[in-house]
């Protein structure tokens, strides 16, 4: 990892994204469930607090071996946590055309 401000940067920016989506699906698709919509945005924002605390403090700072290890599974499980979201929204916007 570069740097840790970049990785920082890209969270928020993710995150961001993320709830943009959720806002516009919820606010220009009628028939969408605002319940669940506004579950989806309060996930979202604990991934991000989550994520920003995790790229803050990497395990075994004097190891460099071991924080690029740390950055690896850090960025690795946020794009999995970020697929999953994802899909939820896909659900979420799928329910919608069910009905």
């Amino acid at each position: 990892m570069a740097k840790r401000r970049l990785l920082k940067r890209d969270i928020s920016y993710v995150a961001g994204d993320l709830v943009t989506e959720v806002l516009v699906l919820a606010q220009l698709v009628p028939g969408v469930d605002q319940g669940k919509a506004e579950a989806l945005i309060n996930r979202i924002a604990d991934m991000h607090d989550d994520y920003i605390k995790r790229a803050h403090q990497p395990a075994g700072k004097d190891n460099k071996k071991a924080v690029k290890e740390y950055y690896r599974a850090l960025v690795t499980d946020l794009q999995q946590e970020i697929d999953t979201i994802e899909k939820e929204i896909e659900a979420l916007s799928k329910d919608k055309v069910a009905e």
